[in-house]
């Protein structure tokens, strides 16, 4: 299959699955894409019983894409839809933030990213991870008179996502510390719900101060 992602129709293929699932409402990574449409592709030329250079004109665009939109609208478990969707961010202004706010929200993602890493949600934890970098990014390149400029749409995305993981820590027992053996992580846990409820208001305080 590596020589048939070479070619010029499973690129196309890629690319035009993207471009679909944008006109949803949603981005995805082209890796992630990528490998559904591999699967796809895998998948018709066994059942075909031609090569895979063949099969790739065998699987559409819009299959590809409603293949990642209905897994993520079935995946209940993560605290982020599978094949690392996110959602495209049609608004592009800015609101103005103080360093140390800024500086919570940076703690708060890397703190979400933690716990969604430690408990297998991988798509989750590198969108929390990524949400973090453009903070600390907008920290870097905006940074003037103790405050700094950041999208708003970094906020939506992680009020939602701190909120979910903090449900998952109450509802389904993510733990800081999943080994399986006692060192009081419960406690640690337990702790840590409040602060991240605390900070996913503190994102959605900054989000109605830029749309007032």
């Amino acid at each position: 299959m590596a020589d048939a992602m070479d070619t010029l129709p499973f690129k196309t293929l890629v690319a035009q699955a993207s471009a679909v699932l944008l006109t949803r409402g949603v981005e995805v990574e082209s890796t992630a894409v990528q490998g559904v449409a591999t699967h796809l592709v895998e998948t018709m030329a066994k059942q075909s019983g031609m090569d895979y250079e063949e099969a790739v004109h065998l699987v559409t665009a819009e299959a590809v894409a409603e293949v990642i939109m209905q897994a993520a609208a079935e995946d209940d478990e993560r605290a982020a839809p599978p094949h690392a969707i996110r959602p495209v961010r049609i608004e592009d202004s800015t609101v103005s933030a103080s360093v140390e706010v800024l500086g919570h929200l940076v703690m708060a993602a890397s703190q979400a990213g933690k716990y969604a890493s430690l408990n297998n949600a991988g798509p989750a934890a590198a969108h929390l991870l990524d949400l973090a970098t453009e903070i600390g990014a907008a920290l870097v390149k905006r940074h003037a008179g103790g405050s700094a400029a950041i999208p708003v749409g970094i906020l939506d995305e992680l009020a939602e996502l701190v909120d979910t993981v903090a449900d998952r820590i109450e509802e389904n027992g993510w733990t800081i510390c999943p080994c399986g053996e006692d060192h009081d992580q419960k406690e640690v846990d337990a702790g840590t719900v409040p602060v991240m409820r605390h900070h996913a208001a503190l994102a959605r305080g900054l989000r109605e101060q830029a749309a007032g």
